[in-house]
């Protein structure tokens, strides 16, 4: 019976961790994409002079730059998208270790 807790507990955490690491590469494939310069931009080492660097998936939580500079900081987008990953990640999590536990 410890065996078989440990195992699903371990397929829990590599569920979940798997999950948040796909999530994070998700955020910077849209970090890419919606900002202006890309990558290189959300960095700080892009070349151009108007870059706009926007952060968050699914919700926009920061933006910042261009010719008439602005910043924008929004805490609650990032916090619902910190509890979007966190859940998801849960269920995958669950999901990895109840699918260990029925063999």
């Amino acid at each position: 019976m410890n065996n078989r807790l440990l195992l699903r507990f371990i397929f829990f955490v590599l569920g979940f961790v798997g999950m948040l690491a796909a999530c994070a590469l998700v955020n910077l494939a849209a970090a890419h994409f919606q900002s202006d310069c890309g990558l290189p931009a959300v960095i700080g080492i892009s070349g151009c002079s108007d870059d706009i660097v926007r952060l968050g998936f699914p919700l926009l939580f920061w933006e910042q730059g261009g010719f008439a500079y602005r910043a924008e900081f929004n805490p609650a987008a990032l916090a619902v998208d910190v509890l979007i990953v966190l859940g998801v990640s849960s269920v995958v999590g669950a999901g990895c270790g109840w699918v260990v536990g029925r063999r």
